[in-house]
């Protein structure tokens, strides 16, 4: 059989040639001439060939002759007969498709990464306040506080005006009389806590609200029963002649051994109250404003211009955010729980982030809370060594994000960060100093 050129190319491995009518295909050397219908053929310059034959497979084989070429001859047969369609249906195993899920995985893994990256920057930069005066401040800081009850959930569904259920005195000594307190605020929900009255007081005297932290009790916090790191908080306070309200937050005591109860651990009530609309974060959070509100109007030895709060560990959270809802809160000294915004949204964002991570992604950060405080005086503490709880870096990046605020508002002495020497432990006589000074 003869055929006659019609192109000459070189070849690599990694060229394929053009498939073009014609013939058989002569080869010589590197070079190919391609004359039949649907071969396409990659050659390397060792002579040695990779046939493929398109559309379909079929039988190819190379043979010498006397001119020195090699004649390649596919059985074209069997390529006329692949392009009919065969009597059974296609098939094919399931995981020759797995390349194309994964790659769709990945293409959506990578458009949420992107959207989160974005959001994170949107949110570092959300709260930017007018500082041209005291009330333009107070006014451009509005819709962040709208926006954080709206994000947390509060005041909840059902919020009442509270109304005190029992005033109880339980105990008497030297210094105080020890109160418990409940307080409905919701229709059948009330705020629980204790109030501790001191004998030495000025006639109107201020009053400091404690919030205790996870897995405690206000019981601990104003030293009923001694736990170590609260340092005894409540009695130091009622020497300094200020009333302590501790309310309780909805938390089983780890160290006081308590029972498990049934169908109402902390985490299923938050995902139940989320699905009504709220979350137990601002369920705890209207319960501890609405009660001392409460307190504030039926209680006549409390001066109202002159209400602080402080809490430690989670204790510290709600004294953040609820004196950002609050503004009849005049003085706050969260501790034991400060933390860097962005590094938090990222520890949200990444593969092995966990529920708790994602909880408030978005939401205001630290200091952004802080922001809402100002420019009421506010104190944060951190133990030096308490990082396994707060990373002392990050929280030093988020002072100095809370603290700008103050500056730029002219009152940066109303702002003041604290690493203390100890853990994760109030530096009790700290926190009353900067309340003597600012209530």
């Amino acid at each position: 059989m003869t055929c006659l050129p019609t192109e000459h190319t070189e070849y690599t491995e990694t060229t394929q040639a053009p498939a073009v009518p014609g013939p058989p295909i002569l080869l010589r050397g590197g070079n190919a001439v391609v004359c039949q219908r649907g071969v396409s053929i990659l050659l390397a310059p060792n002579l040695k060939s990779v046939i493929q034959m398109k559309p379909t497979r079929a039988l190819s084989f190379l043979h010498p002759i006397s001119s020195g070429w090699l004649a390649v001859t596919a059985l074209i047969a069997v390529a006329s007969a692949a392009e009919t369609p065969s009597s059974g249906p296609y098939r094919e195993p399931f995981a020759e498709s797995f390349p194309i899920r994964r790659e769709q995985h990945l293409q959506i893994k990578a458009y949420a990464d992107r959207l989160l990256q974005e959001q994170t920057a949107r949110a570092l930069a959300s709260v930017q306040p007018d500082y041209s005066s005291a009330e333009a401040y107070q006014r451009s800081i509005q819709p962040h506080r709208d926006r954080l009850q709206a994000v947390l959930g509060t005041p909840p569904p059902g919020a009442k005006a509270g109304r005190v259920t029992k005033f109880q005195q339980v105990g008497e000594d030297a210094e105080a009389v020890v109160f418990r307190v409940w307080i409905e605020v919701v229709e059948g929900v009330e705020a629980y806590g204790i109030y501790l009255l001191p004998k030495q007081r000025n006639a109107k005297a201020p009053l400091l609200i404690a919030q205790h932290g996870g897995g405690g009790n206000p019981e601990a916090i104003v030293d009923l029963d001694t736990r170590a790191n609260y340092h005894s908080f409540g009695r130091e306070a009622v020497r300094r002649g200020y009333i302590v309200w501790a309310p309780a937050l909805a938390m089983r005591c780890g160290y006081c051994n308590d029972e498990p109860i049934p169908g109402a651990a902390r985490e299923l009530l938050d995902q139940k109250l989320k699905l009504a609309g709220t979350s137990i974060i601002g369920l705890e959070l209207h319960k501890i404003i609405e009660s001392t509100r409460t307190l504030i109007q039926v209680r006549p030895e409390i001066d109202p211009e002159r209400i602080g709060m402080t809490g430690l560990s989670w204790g510290g959270y709600f004294t953040m955010y609820a004196t950002a809802l609050a503004p009849f809160i005049k003085v706050a000294a969260p501790s034991g729980y400060f933390r860097d915004q962005e590094q938090q949204m990222k520890r949200a964002a990444a593969d092995d982030s966990r529920l708790a991570d994602r909880e408030f992604f978005g939401g205001l950060g630290h200091a952004q809370a802080i922001a809402l405080i100002c420019p009421r005086p506010c104190y944060v503490e951190i133990g030096m060594k308490d990082g396994a709880l707060n990373n002392l870096d990050g929280a030093r990046i988020e002072a100095e994000r809370a603290a700008q605020y103050y500056r730029k508002l002219g009152v940066a002495d109303r702002f003041q960060f604290n690493l203390h020497p100890a853990g994760h432990e109030f530096d009790t006589p700290a926190i009353l100093a900067f309340f003597d000074r600012h209530l």
